[in-house]
């Protein structure tokens, strides 16, 4: 170990490269409807490729210390040596490692490449339907009819979302939301529907519309926080709804970034929220009914590991379409900054336990939708 820090020192001290371990392998990639095989070269625990290999087929440039530039789909894409985030047109993404100068060359992570420049894993879950009607709580109390209920593991594929010292976000709470929908196809009068099983990246506005599609009763995202005070830690719920503290703002702003230009013109503020009309909507107030039944759940599987931090609102842009239809929340199952939150969602009896909290709170929400009906002489 001392060794190969000795040699990155002196590497840097002198200009000279370290040398490349064996070759990586390489990569497949689409530009300009061309098609190429770029070699991948590891100078350190990850692969990445040279900017100089693909100059002849984007006419990248850069410039030195500072960034590489190109233009792709039409947005100007911002790189800079020693940072994990790059910048596409207006938006902000994170990759889990960070482009780097080396023996005079600029070189871009191969998860960058894979992401965005191989062959597309951008899923189109079907034809947009057309505009579904506001619909209301009574079209779901039937008690001889199955809830249709949309678990929505959040980023995936190009977007990684927040990342741990050891994971990222996409995986975690693809995991969980695995477990979610094995336990829900066990329970009664429960129908579950994931808008992703892989790692593939799906847009904002198509997840929506998955939902609608399916005529879900409920849509569940899941999601893992972060914080730049890495003690932070704790679970909470989010409905649609104008940011009430700076900080349900800026973890609305991150999760917002991962919308491009065909989901919305940018980021969900306060003002779109109040123009869509759906402040008023009855599935608005359902939506923090149900996400008072979700800390319930997780709070008895947490109580003395993780605070409750409650029941929260937020412009986020993925509950947006669906709020329509069906209540819809945001769990935020924990904190990846947090070292021993990390552990916890990353180990199988921490995601089996906040999956099975999850559907316990589905399955109580919906008795409690039923009972309020029956109680009323309320009849579809």
């Amino acid at each position: 170990m001392r060794d190969g820090i000795a040699s990155l020192v002196l590497a840097a001290l002198t200009g000279a490269p370290l040398a490349a371990q064996a070759p990586a392998g390489t990569v497949d990639i689409r530009l300009g409807g061309q098609r190429a095989e770029l070699a991948l070269t590891r100078h350190f625990e990850y692969a990445a490729v040279s900017v100089d290999e693909l100059a002849s087929l984007w006419g990248m440039t850069t410039r030195r210390g500072a960034f590489a530039r190109a233009e792709l789909a039409g947005d100007e894409l911002v790189f800079e040596a020693g940072s994990p985030f790059f910048r596409l047109g207006e938006a902000t993404y994170q990759l889990a490692n960070a482009p780097y100068e080396w023996g005079g060359a600029f070189w871009i992570p191969e998860e960058f490449v894979r992401g965005w420049l191989a062959p597309s894993d951008v899923v189109a879950l079907g034809e947009p339907s057309e505009p579904v009607e506001i619909t209301s709580l009574a079209s779901r109390v039937d008690p001889d009819l199955p809830w249709h209920v949309i678990i929505d593991p959040g980023h995936g594929g190009r977007d990684p979302g927040t990342l741990g010292r050891q994971s990222q976000e996409k995986d975690v709470v693809l995991a969980i939301g695995r477990r979610l929908y094995e336990e829900l196809q066990g329970r009664a009068g429960i129908v579950p529907h994931l808008t992703r099983d892989e790692d593939v990246y799906i847009k904002h506005d198509v997840r929506s519309q998955f939902a609608v599609d399916r005529r879900g009763d409920l849509f569940v995202s899941i999601h893992a926080n972060a914080a730049t005070d890495r003690r932070a830690v704790g679970f909470e719920t989010i409905f649609l709804g104008p940011a009430r503290s700076e900080e349900a703002r800026e973890v609305a702003l991150r999760e917002n970034r991962a919308a491009t230009d065909s989901d919305a013109a940018g980021p969900v503020g306060d003002l779109a929220f109040i123009l869509t009309g759906l402040d008023r909507t009855e599935n608005l107030s359902e939506s923090r009914r149900f996400g008072g039944f979700v800390q319930n759940a997780i709070r008895t599987v947490r109580s003395g590991r993780s605070p409750d931090r409650g029941v929260k609102q937020g412009p986020w842009w993925v509950l947006l379409g669906a709020l329509a239809r069906m209540p819809s929340v945001i769990v935020e199952v924990g904190f990846l900054s947090n070292q021993t939150e990390e552990a916890y969602l990353n180990s199988s009896e921490g995601q089996r336990a906040i999956a099975v909290a999850i559907a316990d709170a589905v399955v109580e929400y919906r008795a409690d939708v039923l009972q309020r009906f029956a109680a009323s002489g309320a009849r579809r």
